[in-house]
């Protein structure tokens, strides 16, 4: 694993700018990167207007047949006790989490977002996504100046989704107090808390980077890419008084960033398109912190603890991954497996083809004297002449010996041989990566009427297998980001947000106490109940004890003799 101690860094370089690009380029990371770019060529078929050579994009259809087979139709919140006790306080509370969960999934677009996360699943073995905390702020005019028909009360109402902001409008309003200044004429305005939401950020390849791991689990820190204008980054790093953040020689950080007008490196450069910086975000678990790094500075801009409280640390879940080994989280996509028999089913598709342009009659005959030829059997082969009778000049020679002249005719019934030759090759090379990848028949829509029902049932059975691991990896992927969603809206979110999102009232102090003390009078009744129920059981058992008859001596007979009546006793079958 890679070593997160920096403090050996010389020179102007901020030291994570160094362990990111290290991160980029080690054990196979850089090799990943560039198959990627080769795959996305491959998928894309950027080149098909510009190459005049038929292909077969096997690649593509595959890709297009799996996406509908591993993610169908967005995920939905499910928040259930872990145990089903009879606690209506903790249900309740359940079902506004998972109300809340839904709102957010419509309302952000988290479906769009998961397809992209699925589309690098499956081209590159990798796709990851981040939430994204975003507090929704509106002004408000706190000063009651003339013609303002907002409530005090009601503003004091959304202040109270943020104590400190409340404060603050209270320091202020004592300290205008007493003031005759013309200044009390201007209304005075406050940022209140409008709305929250958690966004969901598609996260592209070379934006994420951790350190060089074996498993998931032994990532100690994790860093996501930003892109920013110039005005964004003088409104998102400030300083204590709220002016854009500058550096040691008072210069602002804006000014010295590294602006450039694409968003990655593999995107194509447009200048009508707006420069931004980029700038990394760390999450480093070890020493718990959140650092935004950007090159040309050996300082971090900003550094603090975490803004998220979150149960796995980092912003976002384990990446949905392809292949991988027990040693690295470098993936392998699945195209590498199949990739020569692709290029060989290319190879054959060319040729097939080039083939097919030789299926042509083409006729070879010996030219007249002096080299004078018969243009009339060359018209006669022309397409489009149907049903036309055609002149000849020179008949005699024409039809010398009652028939005209002996003509060679290319051999086109080979050509054909050859072609059916590589169409079935090529089909084969087609089963063969099918077998790769797990892409049955049944799967593809497709099947033989001659195949028995067995046959396509062990087909459904085979693919529905193999297309299960990318199920559950996704499935799994889009799990873990619902628990984080549902941790940012139970740690972060006002009650106010979180009745408004779920259209649900919270219960009341009062409705508590009173769901605790029914509670606790149905323990009560219940513990009653079993006491009463253990006293019962005890009182028969006595009684039964009691009328078992004693072991005594065996009368004449072999029958037991009947024990004598304790003294004062009535005799048996006597009245009392």
């Amino acid at each position: 694993m890679a070593d997160n101690d920096t403090s050996g860094v010389q020179g102007d370089e901020n030291p994570w700018i160094t362990l990111i690009r290290k991160s980029q380029k080690a054990r196979g990371m850089e090799k990943w990167f560039e198959a990627c770019r080769k795959i996305r060529d491959v998928y894309r078929y950027d080149d098909s207007q510009t190459v005049k050579v038929r292909k077969y994009q096997i690649f593509w259809a595959n890709i297009e047949v799996m996406k509908a087979a591993t993610y169908a139709k967005p995920p939905k919140a499910d928040v259930t006790r872990r145990f089903t006790d009879k606690d209506d306080t903790a249900r309740q509370a359940g079902m506004m989490v998972e109300r809340c969960i839904d709102f957010t999934f419509d309302s952000e677009n988290y479906d769009g977002k998961f397809k992209l996360v699925r589309d690098d699943f499956l081209l590159y073995a990798r796709g990851q996504a981040r939430a994204v905390y975003e507090p929704v702020m509106e002004t408000v005019d706190m000063g009651g100046g003339e013609g303002d028909d907002l409530d005090t009360a009601d503003a004091e109402g959304v202040q109270a989704a943020g104590e400190e902001i409340e404060r603050d409008a209270e320091e202020e309003a004592g300290s205008h107090e007493g003031d005759t200044s013309e200044d009390n004429d201007t209304p005075a305005s406050q940022e209140v808390l409008k709305f929250e939401r958690v966004k969901i950020v598609f996260v592209h390849l070379k934006d994420f980077a951790h350190d060089d791991a074996r498993t998931w689990d032994e990532v100690t820190w994790v860093a996501f890419a930003a892109y920013l204008t110039k005005k964004e980054v003088e409104k998102r790093f400030v300083d204590e008084n709220g002016e854009p953040m500058t550096d040691e020689a008072g210069v602002k950080i804006s000014e010295r960033l590294a602006y450039n007008n694409k968003s990655t490196d593999d995107a194509g450069k447009d200048d009508n398109l707006e420069k931004k910086a980029k700038i990394w975000e760390v999450w480093d678990r070890s020493e718990n912190r959140v650092l935004w790094v950007a090159e040309g500075f050996a300082h971090a801009l900003e550094e603090d603890e975490p803004y998220l409280k979150l149960t796995g640390f980092y912003p976002c879940p384990r990446p949905a991954y392809g292949t991988l080994t027990s040693d690295s989280l470098v993936p392998r996509p699945d195209y590498t497996y199949y990739q020569d028999q692709a290029e060989e089913i290319q190879q054959l598709t060319a040729r097939i083809a080039a083939l097919q342009d030789s299926l042509k009659v083409v006729g070879f005959y010996a030219g007249g004297p002096d080299g004078a030829g018969f243009p009339e059997l060359e018209r006669a082969a022309t397409a489009g002449v149907e049903n036309r009778m055609i002149a000849v000049r020179n008949w005699a020679q024409f039809a010398a010996n009652g028939s005209v002249p002996p003509v060679i005719f290319w051999p086109v019934e080979m050509v054909s041989q050859v072609l059916e030759g590589c169409v079935k090759l090529r089909a084969a090379l087609i089963e063969d990566v099918y077998q790769i990848t797990g892409i049955s028949d049944i799967v593809r829509g497709a099947t033989d009427p001659d195949e028995t029902k067995g046959a396509q049932v062990l087909k459904s059975q085979h693919g529905s297998a193999r297309m299960r691991t990318r199920q559950e990896e996704l499935g799994r992927f889009c799990r873990d980001f619902t628990r984080i969603v549902g941790e940012i809206i139970c740690n972060h979110f006002q009650p106010e947000t979180i009745m408004a999102m779920a259209n649900m009232p919270l219960p009341t102090d009062q409705e508590v106490l009173m769901q605790l003390q029914q509670q606790e009078a149905q323990a009560r009744q219940q513990a009653a109940m079993q006491q009463a129920a253990q006293h019962q059981a005890q009182v028969a058992a006595a009684i039964r004890q009691a009328q078992a008859p004693q072991p005594g001596a065996m009368a004449s007979g072999g029958s037991r003799a009947t024990p004598a009546p304790a003294p004062g006793a009535p005799a048996m079958g006597a009245i009392p």
